[in-house]
């Protein structure tokens, strides 16, 4: 279950965009909900001719520009620097093509994600050292190489550090560091990727920003969606300017790239589900250099290749992705107690270390938890944790700082390596951690607002075009339709999908809800339901017709976010933490009204909050104790998967009691003593 938010709307503001502006009302609406009210954020969000803000704003970035244009005068051997992920690649590509472009001694090294982990190392120091680079310049990295920089500065290196990510209490000793995020930064906008950033410093060296966006903004493009950075400010710019480039690219290894993938038009949403993930493909199952090398190659029968090559990695990838999440799947079957808890921590024998992180973001988005899963490979093992908006994951994984060996992150993500004895208590510290939360937030869905079913028309729908390209910070729109009648649910594509009809007085609309069968799917027909949906156009025999895409369907005109809450009381109870505050005892007629609820509409699934909508007063909390006591007393069976319930009732030939029910009664001599306390 997710909570849906839907922002209050300035209706005065929305009137004043369409009178100064000659907007039309829909457009005018979103502008408003999205915060662009000036005329010069409007003008800056509308325009096709880029144009980015001077480089030298952001700090240090005279000093960057001045080493490499001195190396580069004097012919000294400069090293690129980079990452193995899709934005590391990427700004290495940019920074090396645009140094060769003017004759510099250049080279270029990217890490192994294995041998080496992330950023700069002494090693890969050494052997610089060894090939006589002077200069070594580092892209999405560097930021919290303390010790590495000095080594670098001993061996007689000079560094020029470029990152985004969040600097340490102390900044590397380099020439320059250049990081939009330091304390003392200026600059308006910060929120680039690494590739965005190399090209602002390429925009440094070059004194010019219109040719450096000609030829490198495709790149500055993969890396910025990559990323998931928002596509605000500069960064909308940089990608609007890399998606006109890459649909018509003239290198050789991209076009290699799109024609493997059968990509046809490169959107920010191809970017960030197909081609990124081939890319990162590369460095999480072999060697990043394969795909840097399909970046800067002139060889089309090399660039095929690669690409090729490039596509049964990402298969592989998605092969063992799929393995390790079954894995985890089985062992919350074999371990249901692991679910319960606050934080999901799961540690597995051999997992692919470069993978587990995409497999947290799918656990984190179906259980609505922050997860974490373990890679355990000998004494040290590596770790990924994905987390939820309002829980700081990478705050409370420093709170047991004392059990890892490193650790880094942010807010939403995290990694570590951590020593196998110390797992353990490692995941104690952690629940305790979480347990210290009244509640943990809620997974949301924001909405931009709720739409009267009568107005959508393609030419409404059409509108929303001018806002791409969508991606982090500036999200595809997301409506909601309210009170809406489902008359008919079909399925297509072999069963996989469904094809819901929908109604609602005159209107009548068909939805479609992907990766969802009949056997999954909570609602039957004639029901009345909200449903959160996004607006596409499609062209047919000529014709134009508007898509629906459904992200979420809740029992209509209910307000779920209490029984989230409710199950999360639920959940701390069962594992014997805490009895919930207020009246949660079911009595005897609450009993007889889920019975005969069940037994007068059997469905394949159930929702919890739909059952609760039926049976006004119920809540969640007591939903689920009333279902663990039947099953107890075996009036039905039932398992539970998140907020979905498959419940099979049983044919009783003897009467049972509610007392001879270890839960039923352990529960009423919880709830007296709580009263008496």
């Amino acid at each position: 279950m997710k909570k849906w938010i839907v922002p209050e709307l300035d209706k005065n503001m929305v009137r004043k965009l369409q009178s100064d502006f000659e907007l039309p009302v829909f457009t005018s609406m979103l502008l408003t909900l999205r915060g662009i009210t000036s005329r010069e954020d409007i003008i800056r969000f509308f325009s096709d001719e880029p144009e980015l803000d001077d480089p030298m704003n952001i700090t240090d970035m005279d000093k960057a520009a001045s080493r490499i244009r001195q190396a580069v005068r004097s012919s000294e051997k400069i090293c690129v620097y980079g990452d193995y992920d899709c934005d590391g690649v990427t700004s290495t590509a940019l920074l090396y093509t645009y140094l060769q472009s003017v004759f510099a001694n250049v080279i270029y090294y990217i890490p192994d994600r294995n041998s080496e982990g992330y950023g700069l190392n002494k090693k890969a120091i050494d052997k610089l050292a060894e090939k006589n680079v002077s200069l070594i310049v580092t892209v999405d990295n560097g930021i919290s190489a303390i010790d590495e920089a000095e080594y670098a500065a001993s061996l007689g290196i000079d560094l020029v550090i470029t990152d985004h990510h969040k600097p340490l209490d102390i900044l590397p000793k380099a020439v320059a560091v250049v990081d939009p995020h330091r304390q003392d930064e200026t600059n308006s906008f910060r929120d680039y990727s690494g590739a965005g950033l190399a090209l602002k410093l390429a925009c440094a060296i070059e004194s010019s920003s219109f040719m450096m966006l000609e030829n490198y903004s495709d790149l500055a493009a993969l890396g910025t969606v990559a990323d998931i950075v928002p596509l605000t400010g500069e960064n909308r710019l940089i990608v609007k300017s890399g998606l006109s480039f890459l649909n018509n690219t003239e290198r050789v290894g991209l076009y290699s790239l799109f024609e493997s993938a059968d990509i046809n038009n490169v959107t920010a949403g191809t970017i960030g589900f197909r081609i990124a993930p081939r890319i990162n493909a590369a460095g999480r199952l072999a060697s990043p250099y394969g795909a840097l090398e399909l970046l800067l190659t002139e060889n089309e029968d090399f660039a095929m290749g690669k690409a090729q090559s490039l596509d049964e990695l990402n298969s592989r990838r998605q092969q063992i992705e799929n393995e390790i999440f079954e894995d985890v799947c089985r062992r919350f079957s074999e371990q249901p107690s692991l679910l319960l808890e606050r934080v999901i921590i799961v540690a597995g024998e051999g997992w692919n270390a470069g993978v587990i992180g995409i497999v947290c973001s799918r656990i984190t988005e179906k259980y609505g938890k922050p997860s974490i899963l373990i890679s355990v490979q000998d004494d040290i093992c590596k770790a990924s944790g994905r987390s939820i908006s309002g829980f700081s994951l990478v705050d409370a994984v420093f709170s047991c700082s004392r059990y890892l060996e490193k650790y880094g992150g942010h807010p939403m993500a995290v990694g570590f390596s951590i020593k196998k004895e110390n797992i353990n208590d490692f995941c104690k510290a952690m629940y305790a951690c979480a347990d210290k939360e009244e509640h943990m937030p809620a997974q949301t869905l924001k909405l931009e607002c709720n739409l009267n079913p009568d107005i959508i028309n393609p030419d409404v729908v059409r509108q929303l075009e001018a806002f791409e390209p969508f991606g982090c910070g500036n999200p595809k729109p997301v409506f909601g339709l309210k009170n809406m009648k489902l008359d008919k649910i079909g399925t297509v594509g072999a069963g996989k999908h469904l094809r819901l009809s929908v109604s609602r007085d005159r209107s009548r609309f068909t939805m479609m809800k992907f990766f969802s069968t009949v056997q999954d799917f909570p609602f039957a027909e004639g029901d009345v339901v909200d449903i959160a949906v996004s607006l596409e156009l499609n062209l047919y025999q000529g014709r134009e017709n508007t898509t629906f895409i459904i992200k979420d369907i809740k029992p209509a005109a209910y307000d779920t976010e209490k029984d989230i809450i409710a199950l999360q009381d639920y959940e701390s109870y069962k594992m014997g933490k805490i009895l919930p505050k207020g009246d949660v005892y079911p009595e005897r007629a609450d009993f007889e009204r889920v019975y005969r609820f069940i037994r007068s509409h059997r469905q394949p699934v159930y929702r919890i909050d739909g059952i609760c909508s039926a049976l006004e007063g119920l809540g969640a909390f007591r939903l689920l104790m009333i279902l663990d006591i039947f099953s107890e007393i075996e009036i039905l069976r039932y398992e539970r998967d998140c907020d979905l319930l498959r419940i099979e009732l049983v044919d009783v030939k003897v009467k049972s009691s509610l007392d001879v029910s270890y839960t039923y009664k352990k529960l009423r001599e919880d709830i007296n003593n709580a009263r008496k306390n």
